[in-house]
């Protein structure tokens, strides 16, 4: 089964909010002293500030015992006018800054960050990629997909090693396409993203007028919103004596990733994560009841609310 991982986009201290590089560096500390040790960030985090507070760890650890994921070809930009540039010569200028920033000669797993792959000359990537891996600067090449459905555009897999996507309770789409067992078939290291669907699947009542102005989470329409908060009810039925962000948090680990990253923001949120980590995972019947539901949720939701909502495709591409 999967293992927890560190997703730190949080880290960042803008988009979910302030956080001191203080408490960063503490919480990555106390994540390694309690052996998760797979970290998974990006440039736009924070503006380079996680992947700088991550290359603080190897003043004090070894790097070796360290498993890096960050990404490439993502510029700063607002809300979801994004601006990207997965050109080779930027896709060098990426990996160079992110060296270091890390404080390392070499990153574990190099993912492109949300290309839309029909825009994107994914085989002259793919070739830059054996060429770095060569130098000893990539352990794996990869693509973190904007959206799982994305994987049908990809039509070579040889030369990629890695996938990040979305999955969790409410975005369940993976399945809608078999992707796990295509990445099984083809030896494809798997990281699993959102799992706790930014922060929806934690019990806490989230709303946007009490998110900071920063919160990227703002910027999702009234809509989105909408689905994630009526989607919780489909699933109560399974909760037995567990919170939601146990069970959502287990669902995910029960399945055959390699990492599952959520974001943690505190001491406490690592502990429990990996107390949940420890769980007796969900069987195979009880995740193809999950994945009914789900389809049934999916279906509902969209005839009851078709006259509220402007574009289906916006909705369903969840980030």
């Amino acid at each position: 089964m999967a293992k927890l991982g560190y997703g730190t986009w949080g880290l960042g201290g803008l988009d979910y909010g302030p956080i001191t590089e203080e408490k960063a560096l503490g919480l990555l500390k106390h994540a390694l002293k309690k052996n998760i040790n797979f970290f998974d960030t990006a440039p736009l985090y924070g503006n380079g500030r996680a992947e700088k507070i991550i290359g603080k760890l190897f003043n004090t650890h070894d790097r070796k015992k360290i498993i890096i994921s960050t990404k490439a070809g993502m510029l700063p930009h607002k809300g979801f006018d994004w601006k990207q540039d997965f050109s080779v010569s930027n896709i060098l200028e990426d990996l160079d800054n992110s060296l270091h920033r890390l404080n390392t000669s070499y990153i574990d797993i190099y993912l492109l960050h949300n290309p839309d792959l029909k825009l994107v000359d994914i085989s002259k990537i793919i070739e830059l990629s054996k060429k770095l891996k060569k130098l000893n600067l990539i352990k794996r090449f990869g693509i973190s997909l904007r959206s799982p459905l994305d994987f049908n555009s990809i039509k070579k897999l040889e030369g990629i090693d890695a996938l990040e996507f979305n999955f969790n309770l409410l975005d369940q789409r993976a399945l809608d396409i078999k992707l796990f067992e295509k990445l099984f078939k083809n030896n494809i290291f798997s990281i699993c993203r959102t799992p706790l669907c930014f922060g929806f699947l934690t019990d806490k009542k989230l709303k946007k007028k009490n998110m900071s102005k920063n919160d990227h989470r703002k910027n999702y329409p009234i809509e989105q919103f909408r689905r994630w908060e009526e989607g919780m009810n489909y699933f109560k039925n399974f909760l037995k004596k567990d919170n939601y962000l146990k069970f959502a948090l287990n669902f995910c680990l029960s399945h055959k990733f390699q990492y599952v990253i959520p974001g943690m923001m505190s001491t406490n949120d690592i502990d429990s994560n990996l107390i949940i980590s420890k769980s007796k995972k969900i069987s195979n019947l009880e995740l193809n009841n999950i994945y009914k539901q789900y389809k049934s949720f999916d279906k509902n939701f969209f005839v009851t609310n078709k006259k509220k909502i402007l574009k289906k495709k916006l909705i369903k591409n969840e980030l």
